[in-house]
C-alpha cells in the first residue's frame, strides 16, 4: 500500500472499525470494550472522553511534574558512575512509574510489591502475544482440541490474573472515592460512572467497570512498551551518531545549561532536539504495522474494491521510508526536519502516532515523557559504543513492538 492510500485509510471513517477475531478476543479478555480494539458509537464517546481526561491529569499538573523530576534524578543517579552498562535498566522503571501515577494517582514507592506483580504480568503477556496473534488466529478451532498446546489455556489464565489485579485497583479507588477530589484517570472515570447512575439514563452507560478495565489495559499495553522502546532507540542512535550527539549537547547547553533539569517549556527553543526525536521514530518505527482496521462498508481504495468487514493492515515503515518524501531514507539526518529558517517542521507525510480518529490518545503524554527523559539523560552524559567497537550492533525484537534487543554502551559523565 503506497503512502497516499495509507493516509486515506487513516483519515476515512470507512476504516475506523476493528476486526473481532480469536486473538483480539483474547487480547481484550473477551470483551468488545475499551478504546484500542473497540469501535462504534461507544468507542467514539469513550475515546473522546479519555483524551480530555488524560489531558486534565497530565503533565501540566504540579504533582506529575514533581514525579517526573524525581524519576529523572533517579535515572541520573543510577548512571552517575558511568562505565559500560545497559542504559535501559536505568530509565525503564521511570517510564512505568510515571504511567502508574497518571492512571492510579499513587506513587509507585507506596506499594512496590504490587507494582512488581503488575510488571511481571505485563512482561509474561508481552512474551505470549505476537503481531499475527499466533496459531489461534489461523486455526481458532485449536483452542477446543489442543487448548494447552495452542497456548489458549495459558493466555486465559494470564488474562484472569491481570483482570483480578486491575479490578483490585479499581475497587480500591471506589472505596476511597470522594466526589470533587478526583486526582487520577480512574477517579475521573468513576465520577462519570456515578453521575450517569444518578441521571438514570435509559441507555447502557459507556462508563462501566468493563470499559474501565479494558481501557486501563489499553493504556498500559500502549504506554509502557512504546515509550521504553522509543527511548531505547534514541540512546542507541546517539551512541552511534557522535556528530549528531555533539550538536545535541550544544543545544542543551545553550538552552538549559547544567544547573537545572529540563522543562517542557524548553522544547519550543530546541528545534534540533525535536528533529532528532522525529528522525529516530521515522527511521526506527516501533510499531511497523499499526492496529488492524475493519472496513465498515463496501468501498474503493485506489483501484481495488474493498468489501465490508475486510481487515486492512498498514505498513508504517514503508510510509515513513518513502524516498519521494525522504531522500536517502535509510540515513539518520535530523536536519531534514528543520526548515531554512532554523525552525523544526515535521513533514506532513510522517505518521508516528497514527492519524485521524484512531490517532493515539496518549500522544501528548508520550511526547512529553520522551522529551524529558531523553534530554534529562543527554544533559548529563555522553554516550559511546563500548571501547574498541566502532558502533553498537543490535537488531529489533520481533513482535508487535519493534524495540532493539538488549545492548550495552559506554556512559561518560559530562
Amino acid at each position: 500500500m503506497n503512502s497516499k492510500l495509507v493516509h486515506e485509510v487513516c483519515l476515512s471513517e470507512n476504516y475506523d472499525g476493528r476486526p473481532w477475531n480469536e486473538f483480539i478476543k483474547l487480547r481484550n479478555m473477551g470483551m468488545k470494550k475499551g478504546i484500542t480494539m473497540n469501535d462504534g458509537a461507544e468507542w467514539k464517546e469513550l475515546r473522546s472522553w479519555s483524551v480530555r481526561a488524560l489531558r486534565s491529569v497530565g503533565f501540566a499538573k504540579e504533582t506529575m511534574m514533581e514525579l517526573i523530576m524525581e524519576e529523572m534524578t533517579l535515572i541520573v543517579e543510577k548512571l552517575a558512575n558511568g562505565g559500560v552498562q545497559q542504559i535501559r535498566s536505568a530509565f525503564a522503571p521511570g517510564v512505568i512509574n510515571v504511567l502508574w501515577m497518571l492512571i492510579t494517582g499513587r506513587k509507585p514507592s507506596e506499594n512496590l510489591p504490587r507494582l512488581q506483580k503488575f510488571l511481571n504480568l505485563m512482561e509474561r503477556r508481552a512474551e505470549n502475544f505476537d503481531l499475527t496473534g499466533g496459531v489461534l488466529v489461523a486455526f481458532p478451532w485449536l483452542r477446543y482440541i489442543a487448548p494447552e498446546m495452542s497456548g489458549y489455556n495459558f493466555l486465559v489464565k494470564l488474562n484472569d490474573e491481570l483482570k483480578s489485579f486491575l479490578m483490585d485497583t479499581i475497587n480500591e479507588h471506589k472505596e476511597r472515592y470522594v466526589e470533587g477530589n478526583e486526582a487520577d484517570f480512574i477517579d475521573l472515570f468513576l465520577q462519570e460512572m456515578y453521575n450517569n447512575v444518578e441521571e438514570k439514563r435509559d441507555k447502557i452507560s459507556v462508563f462501566s467497570d468493563n470499559n474501565l478495565l479494558v481501557t486501563l489495559l489499553d493504556f498500559f499495553i500502549a504506554g509502557i512498551s512504546t515509550t521504553t522502546a522509543t527511548l531505547d532507540n534514541l540512546f542507541l542512535q546517539m551512541a552511534n551518531q557522535q556528530d549528531v550527539q555533539r550538536k545535541l549537547h550544544e543545544e542543551i547547553d545553550a538552552v538549559i545549561g547544567s544547573d537545572r533539569l529540563p522543562q517542557l517549556e524548553d522544547k519550543i527553543k530546541m528545534p534540533f532536539t525535536e528533529a532528532i526525536l522525529t528522525e529516530c521514530q521515522r527511521l526506527f518505527h516501533i510499531i511497523p504495522v499499526i492496529g488492524p482496521r475493519r472496513v465498515l462498508k463496501d468501498t474503493i481504495l485506489g483501484n481495488y474494491k474493498v468489501p465490508k468487514n475486510t481487515t486492512v493492515l498498514m505498513n508504517m515503515y514503508s510510509n515513513n521510508m518513502d524516498p519521494d518524501f525522504f531522500p536517502d531514507p535509510t540515513s539518520f539526518r535530523p536536519e531534514r526536519h528543520i526548515n531554512e529558517k532554523g525552525v523544526y517542521h515535521q513533514h506532513e507525510n510522517i505518521i508516528l502516532f497514527g492519524k485521524g480518529k484512531r490517532r493515539c490518545p496518549g500522544e501528548a503524554l508520550a511526547k512529553s515523557a520522551t522529551f524529558l527523559f531523553f534530554v534529562g539523560v543527554m544533559q548529563k552524559f555522553q554516550l559511546l559504543p563500548e571501547p574498541g567497537k566502532g558502533s553498537i550492533q543490535t537488531e529489533p525484537i520481533g513482535g508487535i513492538i519493534h524495540g532493539p534487543k538488549p545492548y550495552e554502551m559506554l556512559i561518560v559523565p559530562r
